[in-house]
């Protein structure tokens, strides 16, 4: 009799699910979902640009607060909720009056379902699950965002031209909850709860022995979690920055629109393989090493986008999608060998504020950049710059095992 597929692989699949509907449906699609919002209340582009600015800066404050909830309490009810805010959200929607409630229903629904839809909860939940192949359940799992990147734009698209756009939001919003809903009802919190033990544990992992919490001062006092924030800071912001600046860049060097779409087109394509090749790598070669290669290939990229020609813009985009698609699963990883499953939300929640700052602020320094010289040259060289200096940051991470992560050093 052949034996039974691990639970964990069927919560990769959950895991994927939520973050291909909450990605899909939130960020990708915000662009076509504010559109109805033009003309049915004048709003001002600016105006059209606050549920996607009030959003992350909500989710960023209360992300601490989260991630401590969801290493002490139910994750699978936690994930339930987030499974009825993002519906919830755009149901609320379609009854707007006004814009400014746009930006209220943003805050206060999709910022909750970012989170619990996103890679806080879906990073937690495999953490638990999984001590060898973490790397590659993480890839599978954030291939969810690239799928929901492909899939929702078009899909809402669709049901904004097919109804009335109120009606359409809730007709998204019963999708969104035939999605969600039966997928969340299969997380289990912990391996323990079925009388298994997570992939690849040993014995003394399984009986709990050599795990260690530790505090909130504690994790701040810990210099692991400064370097890995600052690694992660620059990769999030450079990234953030390109691919907001990317068309215009491209225009700027006498490519056609449909040729700077295709270079987006690219990035997304190749993200989706540097999940599964660096979650795959991961689960065997040092995971400093891992966010060192995806900071040499972004910076790769951008040396070759100094060189404007198309061939070069494409070859840079590849290098870039990679790198993009293999952060987050080694990221994921990294945290979870540094600090252990028992306090991976406390951990992942604490350090998203502190990505936040530099992730904001490097889009519009691009531009700013752009505005006052004319070209994007010199951005790019900064950024090649902090990239490096990022990866000199990378030998002083001490790899530790999660025992002795709550120690300050």
């Amino acid at each position: 009799m052949k034996n039974p597929v691990f639970y964990g692989w069927w919560l990769v699949g959950v895991a994927f699910i939520a973050q291909m509907v909450g990605a899909g449906a939130i960020m990708y699609s915000y662009s076509v979902i504010v559109l109805p919002f033009e003309s049915e209340f004048q709003a001002s582009r600016m105006a059209m640009m606050l549920g996607v600015t009030v959003m992350p800066l909500v989710s960023a404050l209360i992300s601490p607060f989260l991630g401590r909830a969801l290493d002490r309490y139910s994750l699978r009810a936690f994930m339930l909720v987030g499974s009825l805010a993002l519906p919830l959200g755009f149901m609320a929607l379609s009854f707007a009056t006004a814009i400014w409630q746009l930006p209220v229903v943003y805050a206060l629904f999709m910022a909750f379902a970012s989170l619990l839809m996103g890679p806080l909860a879906a990073s937690t939940l495999l953490a638990r699950w999984f001590r060898t192949r973490l790397g590659l359940a993480m890839g599978i799992a954030a291939m969810g965002t690239s799928v929901g990147g492909f899939l929702f734009p078009p899909l809402v698209e669709w049901l904004i031209d097919a109804f009335e756009w109120r009606v359409a939001y809730r007709w998204l919003a019963l999708i969104l909850l035939s999605l969600t809903l039966p997928a969340m009802l299969l997380v289990v919190n912990r391996p323990g709860d079925r009388g298994l033990r997570a992939y690849g544990a040993t014995d003394a992992e399984a009986s709990g022995r050599g795990q260690t919490a530790f505090s909130t001062s504690a994790v701040l006092k810990n210099r692991n979690f400064w370097l890995v924030a600052g690694v992660i800071s620059v990769l999030f912001a450079t990234y953030s920055a390109l691919l907001s600046n990317l068309v215009p860049f491209a225009l700027d060097t006498g490519i056609s629109k449909e040729r700077g779409a295709m270079l987006i087109s690219v990035l997304a394509l190749f993200g989706m393989l540097g999940k599964i090749i660096f979650g795959v790598v991961a689960d065997y070669v040092d995971l400093r090493a891992g966010l060192g290669v995806a900071a040499a290939l972004i910076a790769g990229g951008l040396s070759l986008f100094l060189d404007g020609s198309f061939p070069a813009l494409l070859g840079g985009s590849v290098c870039i999608g990679l790198a993009a698609g293999g952060m987050l699963p080694v990221w994921g990883a990294l945290l979870a060998r540094l600090f252990g499953a028992d306090d991976y939300g406390r951990v992942m929640g604490m350090m998203n504020p502190v990505l936040m700052p530099m992730t904001v602020i490097a889009p519009p320094l691009a531009g700013r950049i752009y505005d006052v010289t004319g070209s994007y040259r010199i951005a790019f060289i900064v950024f090649i710059v902090a990239l490096l200096f990022a990866i000199c940051l990378l030998p002083a991470i001490r790899m530790r095992v999660a025992s002795e992560a709550g120690r300050p050093s």
